[in-house]
């Protein structure tokens, strides 16, 4: 296992203070605690910034990097298609 940076530690303490604060708001809205909500856009529970945050901090945490139309991710690169929703930028999701 890898030894986390400071940077990285508080990026991961980030991204489960932005879980939690979803979880909580959907059991507040009378969500069965035994299960999560689905993960998609309205079902999630974030703001549209939270979620915009998440994706980014899930992405550094999962060393992925779009650069342009590549895809960078442990050693390897791919050309993403032209259409591809991971070109739009992510305040459009």
């Amino acid at each position: 296992m890898r030894t986390l940076t400071e940077l990285q530690k508080k990026q991961e303490a980030r991204l489960q203070e932005l879980i939690n604060a979803a979880k909580q708001r959907y059991l507040d809205a009378g969500g069965d605690p035994k299960r999560c909500p689905s993960g998609r856009k309205g079902d999630d529970y974030m703001t549209d910034e939270e979620r915009q945050e998440v994706t980014v901090l899930m992405r550094q945490s999962a060393g992925i990097r779009i650069i342009g139309d590549q895809v960078h991710c442990q050693g390897r690169s791919w050309k993403l298609p032209a259409d591809s929703p991971l070109l739009k930028p992510l305040n459009s999701y």
